[in-house]
Parts: C-alpha cells; sequence; structure tokens
C-alpha cells in the first residue's frame, strides 16, 4: 500500500498512501487502506505528505488519511489533479490542502530539503525524491525504470541519477518491483509500433484496453487512429477521468478532430473506428468485462473486431481475465494480449539489469528496497549486495530503520501497523471478514424461537438455510431440524432451558452436528431465541 514514514528531529514525512485490491478471500471488499494508527497518534508531528505519482497504490489512500489528520499534501500537477477528483468522491472525507511540486523545485517541508526529479514509469509526471535532512540525505527513487521512449532516454535518467548524488547519497530506497525479472523492461514506441500493425492490418473494428493511468499510451492509440484513418472513441468512467485530467493539466493532446462520444460508434463503419475501454482485469462490470458479455450499451464485438489487451495480468487476477478472453472469443473476435503478442505492453518496472545500473548511479552508503512482496524486497536487496553497497537492509511493515553516521540499524521496537479493509464507505473488522468467509464457503443455517419464562417453545422454529443445499431438499431439511430442535430442548435439564444464552449454544452445538449425519455438510449455525412478550 506503499505508504513511508521519515522521521527526523521529532516531525514526520509521509511518503505515498496507497491501496491494495482485495483478493478472492476477502468478499464483499472494494479496497484496503493502511491503518493510519501510527499517523494519528503523531498528528501534531506531521510536516506533511509528498506523492511520487498517481497510480492507485500510491494516492487512493489519500482522503481516508485526510478524514483522520490535517496535514499538506505535495505532488505534481496531473498527480494532485487525481487526488482533487478522488476527494470529490469521497465527499465525506477530509479537506485536501494540496502543494504542486513541478520537477526541479526546492521545498521545504519541516526539516525536510525535498528536490523532485522525474523518472520514467507507466504513468506521467512520476517523480523521484532528493530528500536533505539533519542526519543525512536519502534519495527515493519511487517507481521507476530507465527509459519509457527510445534508447536514448536510459541514459538519460542514469546522468540524472549521477547528479543527484554528486554530493554523496546516504540512503537509497530503491524500487524492487521489477527486482526479479531479467529483460530489459522496453520502452513504449515498441507498443506503439505493435498496436500500429494490428490496426493496420485489421478489417472490423478495434478495441484497445489499456490501464487507465497511461495517458501516454492513450495519447499514441490517438496518434494511431488518426495515422489509419479511423475515429476514436473511450469507453469507462476511469479512462475518461483520466483523459479530462491530464487533458486540463496539459500533459495530454488528443486528436481532438479524429474523438468522437462512444454513443456515435455505431454510427460510423466498423473498418473507421478504434475504442479505448478500461477494464483490463477482469474487473466485474468494467467496460471490457461489458463488452465482453454483449451488455455494453452503443458497443458490440463481431466477426472480424480485434481487442488488444495492451496490460500486464496482474497475479490473482488471471482467471477472470482468462473468462474475459474466452467470452470475447465466442464473440468471433481476434483478441491478442501479452501471452500471444509481448509486443502490446511493456512494464513500467526496471529489471534486474536496470536496478543495477541505477544503484551503480547513485553508488549510495545505505540501501532499503521498497516498493513490492517481500521476495522482491529481498531480490532487490541482493542485487544492491552485489553492487558493492556496504549497508543493506530489508525492513518489513511496522519495522523502524535508524539512518546514523555509523549506518543502517534496525530498532527493537516496532510501530502499529495493519489493513482497513473497506465496504461502501466504512471499514470491515477482521472478525467481520472471518464470517464472509464462513458463509461464503459453508452456507447459513439461522434457526430462531420464541420461549416464555420457562424456557419452553412458544411458537414452532423458524429455519432458514441460505448456500446449503438444494431448493427442493431444503424444506425436507427443514423440517427435519425443526422435530430435533423440540427434541433437544425437551431432553435439556430445565435450568439449561431458562438460560437463553447457553441453551441456544447447546442447540448450535447438537444441529451442526445432525445436519453433518443428515447431509454430510456443516454449515454456519446461527440460533437465536427470544423472549415471549
Amino acid at each position: 500500500m506503499n505508504c513511508l514514514t521519515l522521521e527526523v528531529s521529532g516531525k514526520i514525512l509521509v511518503v505515498d498512501c496507497g491501496v491494495m485490491f482485495p483478493s478472492l478471500d476477502q468478499p464483499g471488499i472494494n479496497i484496503i487502506h493502511p491503518s493510519f494508527e501510527y499517523l494519528v497518534s503523531r498528528r501534531d508531528d506531521l510536516a506533511g505528505l509528498v506523492l511520487t505519482h498517481g497510480h492507485e497504490d500510491h494516492i487512493a489512500g489519500v482522503p481516508y488519511l485526510l478524514q483522520q489528520v490535517d496535514l499538506p499534501v505535495y505532488g505534481s500537477r496531473y498527480t494532485i489533479g487525481l487526488v482533487e477528483q478522488r476527494m470529490k468522491e469521497f465527499d465525506h472525507m477530509g479537506q485536501l490542502n494540496a502543494h504542486i511540486i513541478d520537477a526541479g523545485d526546492v521545498t521545504e517541508i519541516g526539516p525536510f530539503t525535498i528536490r523532485s526529479f522525474p523518472m520514467p514509469h507507466s504513468i506521467i509526471d512520476n517523480r523521484g525524491l532528493l530528500i536533505d535532512t539533519p542526519v543525512g540525505r536519502i534519495l527515493h527513487t519511487g517507481d521507476f525504470k530507465l527509459g519509457m521512449r527510445g534508447p536514448t532516454e536510459g541514459r538519460d535518467v542514469l546522468e540524472r541519477l549521477r547528479e543527484m548524488a554528486i554530493d554523496g547519497v546516504d540512503l537509497m530506497i530503491c524500487d524492487s518491483t521489477g527486482s526479479q525479472e531479467n529483460e530489459i523492461s522496453g520502452d513504449e514506441s515498441e507498443v506503439t509500433d505493435t498496436l500500429t500493425s494490428l490496426v493496420e492490418e485489421t478489417d472490423g473494428r478495434v478495441y484497445i484496453a489499456i490501464f487507465s493511468s497511461n495517458v501516454e499510451r492513450l495519447g499514441a492509440l490517438g496518434e494511431i487512429a488518426q495515422s489509419t484513418g479511423r475515429k476514436i472513441a473511450l469507453c469507462g468512467r476511469s479512462v475518461i477521468t483520466h483523459s479530462r485530467i491530464s487533458t486540463e493539466t496539459g500533459a495530454l493532446r488528443l486528436p481532438w478532430q479524429s474523438l468522437i462520444p462512444v454513443e456515435e460508434v455505431q454510427d460510423h463503419p466498423r473498418d473507421r473506428t478504434l475504442v479505448v475501454v478500461s477494464g483490463t482485469q477482469g474487473e466485474n462490470r468494467s467496460a471490457l468485462s461489458r463488452l465482453a458479455m454483449d451488455n455494453l450499451r452503443n458497443l458490440n464485438v463481431e466477426e472480424g473486431d480485434l481487442v488488444a489487451l495492451s496490460s500486464r495480468f496482474i497475479p490473482g487476477n488471471e482467471v477472470a481475465i482468462s473468462r474475459t478472453i474466452d467470452r470475447l472469443l465466442r464473440q468471433g473476435a481476434r483478441v491478442v494480449h501479452q501471452d500471444n503478442c509481448p509486443g502490446v505492453h511493456v512494464s513500467g518496472h526496471g529489471s534486474i539489469p536496470e536496478i543495477e545500473e541505477a544503484i551503480a548511479a547513485v553508488k549510495p552508503r545505505a540501501f532499503i528496497p521498497g516498493h513490492g512482496t517481500y521476495r522482491h524486497l529481498v531480490a532487490c536487496s541482493e542485487i544492491a549486495r552485489r553492487e558493492g553497497v556496504p549497508d543493506v537492509m530489508v525492513i518489513s511493515d511496522g519495522q523502524v530503520a535508524h539512518l546514523d553516521p555509523d549506518g543502517l540499524s534496525l530498532a527493537e521496537e516496532s510501530l502499529p501497523t495493519g489493513k482497513i479493509l473497506i465496504d461502501g464507505g466504512s471499514g470491515v473488522p477482521e472478525s467481520a471478514m472471518r464470517d464472509r468467509r464462513l458463509l461464503g464457503t459453508k452456507g447459513l443455517l439461522a434457526i430462531s424461537w420464541i420461549a416464555n419464562e420457562d424456557g419452553q417453545p412458544v411458537s414452532e422454529s423458524d429455519v432458514i438455510l441460505r448456500g446449503v443445499t438444494s431448493d427442493e431438499a431444503a424444506s425436507w431439511l427443514c423440517e427435519q431440524i425443526r422435530a430435533e430442535v423440540r427434541s433437544i430442548i425437551a431432553g435439556m435439564a430445565p435450568e439449561l432451558q431458562v438460560d437463553f444464552s447457553r441453551c441456544g449454544e447447546s442447540v448450535r452445538m447438537a444441529i451442526r452436528k445432525f445436519v453433518n449425519k443428515a447431509i454430510s455438510r456443516e454449515p454456519y449455525v446461527i440460533v437465536s431465541i427470544y423472549p415471549a412478550p
């Protein structure tokens, strides 16, 4: 979730504040943001929040943080524009006190002096940070790769890093996401060439799915549409939002003469239209998923159409993406993606050789890998050691590393961290998630009845089954359960019958065994006893 804190002289600088997305065992959850318990406890010591770039895993937690604390937020024009849009979507959140930092600007934030510099990534206005403090200089790469637009940019990036490090760097915090990849990440010109060829050889309509934040690729698609004589349309809320904000901030210039509303696509010949859609990961209700299910107003897929997924398959989404591809193929489309056409996408993260060159350019005294899973952090730390960095440390969430003239050391104490699971607009505790998992895997059996002051039922038990057995079998099973409940209560000692809590628990345990014996299943059982009025 990319939320880092740096503390010096009793003041705290926060770098990035993102979210992560739920896994299959977290049903009903929209997003997950960090627990801000520690930051809230130190609210008076917060100097500010600096954002490296506008990806969701770096900025989407900002509204939730500002709901709990008040601090200034710094970032590039495009990044702040995305945060402002986020804040509009959450009008119950806090106020945004935003400050624009252009590349090359030097900004004083408490005891931190920050110089922002451009770094190539799969989103525009991405920034690295050179942070001077009273106790040392930190270079934070942010997410990065060495080149996005041709073979020379990588050299330019390395020269920039050498310039940043000319007076020495005490600590380098480095993107580790590509630390297990051997191949150079590639640049956008390769993708443009591949997509141009695919469009040129397609006689039908072209649909291209992209990560909505990759507006550089969106701009390239506008040029491709214009050069191949096609009109271009945007479909999907997120891709429209990113195109609007990037246009307003001057980062994107689409060929407006070729841009048409998606409602007008059907008025143009299929071989003269190109539609950019969101939903590369098979997300439910996304534009691409709805297109695959033939449930998208104004648009459909026919024989001879091309659908290109100009994206990577994020781990955990393979099943949803595969299902979407299958549905598109059944409709007659030609579907290309990174598995069968590698040139349709390049990574935004530097691989092993790129990380090696970045470390060699900076020559840091100490090194901490960031922005990855633990295996990525470990792999990146090994790269740093091979490059001769004398002091390398891998830290986990909550651990505290101390930097002083003697190098890095790990503090004995850890700080409180955690994940806040959001369903709608509020958090879901782990106890509730445990119940959701049980309901999703076992089904629900709810039993209730009204009892008098002697503990005797004054009505027949109400039995509800959900997700346990078929509708036909449910009626029979409910009757069997009612009879068993009567038998269980009748066999109880009087003092147990009048103790509704103990009585309910005894019935719950007995009925769970009864159902398991009857149909070889153990549903999630709830028993409720209500006193007679």
